[in-house]
């Protein structure tokens, strides 16, 4: 009877362990990001030996920054939840590896703004409304096309550009970084804010149009040298959609092979998504 007890313990023992090693090995998790409104979820499942143990639980994990695009309508969301297809996966850890995608430099940028980050760009847009109308649209418009690895070159530009003594509202405010209690200034009448925010967007019209020119040209013919056709095409239509006369862009445009048809859009699942209760926590 001892003996049968000891084999039996030795089983449970051997049971548990074996179960946590691929319990630990099995965990999958990571977040994703959806151009449309810039909403962000975090995901969670267990898979063993090709096997799904769990369902996918979802978390949203959309920040007020991005909630703060939205209503200042410097994105656009089309208010409904994103098909499958249409969310980037954005990190992953999996079976002990980690995989990052471009889109981790938007949401690098986009983490920055809190109370330790490097970058405030939600401050940074309540100081210059009128850039930020400009610039986020198109970093907006870069995440539709998958070319993230635009959007440093495009945010530092406007940043810079904010920066120049002929910005049309004061920057004082913005300096007091030392201080993230600090609110803007109200010694601007509303009618000098916004006059002041509509000589921004003229300003901002007028460099970030010809700089985005030359930055999709170049990215798009080196897409195209690395056989990037779809990106390529969509930095070409970038060129044309800001300066249509550019006849380069459409002979480039045009030597590439036909874009292949889109699928029709799948029925979507009825798989209900979980949600954290607080959905702007960071």
């Amino acid at each position: 009877m001892l003996r049968v007890f000891v084999v039996v313990l030795i089983l449970l023992v051997v049971l548990v362990i074996g179960g946590t090693i691929v319990l630990g090995t099995s965990s999958h998790s990571g977040e994703q990001f959806s151009p449309d409104g810039f909403q962000r979820r975090r995901f969670s499942y267990f898979e063993a030996f090709g096997v799904r143990l769990t369902a996918t639980d979802y978390f949203n994990n959309t920040g007020n920054l991005e909630l703060d695009l939205v209503k200042n309508k410097w994105i656009t969301s089309t208010g409904k939840k994103p098909k499958d297809k249409d969310w980037v996966t954005v990190s992953m850890i999996t079976q002990g590896s980690f995989y990052e995608s471009d889109a981790a430099i938007l949401i690098d940028y986009l983490d920055m703004s809190n109370s330790t980050g490097a970058i405030d760009l939600d401050r940074w847009g309540q100081a210059n409304p009128g850039y930020a109308a400009i610039m986020w649209p198109e970093i907006q418009k870069a995440a539709e096309g998958n070319m993230y690895i635009l959007i440093p070159d495009i945010l530092h530009h406007m940043l810079d550009l904010s920066r120049q003594k002929n910005n049309p509202l004061p920057q004082t405010w913005l300096e007091q970084e030392d201080d993230p209690n600090a609110t803007p200034p109200e010694d601007l009448k509303p009618k000098e804010k916004a006059a002041g925010e509509a000589q921004q967007k003229k300003i901002g019209q007028q460099s970030l149009d010809p700089f985005l020119v030359e930055l999709y040209m170049t990215a798009g013919k080196a897409a195209q040298d690395a056989d990037q056709t779809e990106r390529a095409r969509f930095c070409y239509q970038q060129v044309l959609r800001l300066s249509p006369e550019t006849s380069e862009a459409q002979q480039q445009l045009d030597e590439l092979p036909a874009a292949v048809p889109e699928e029709a859009d799948e029925e979507e699942t009825t798989d209900e998504e979980e949600s954290s209760e607080d959905t702007t926590s960071k």
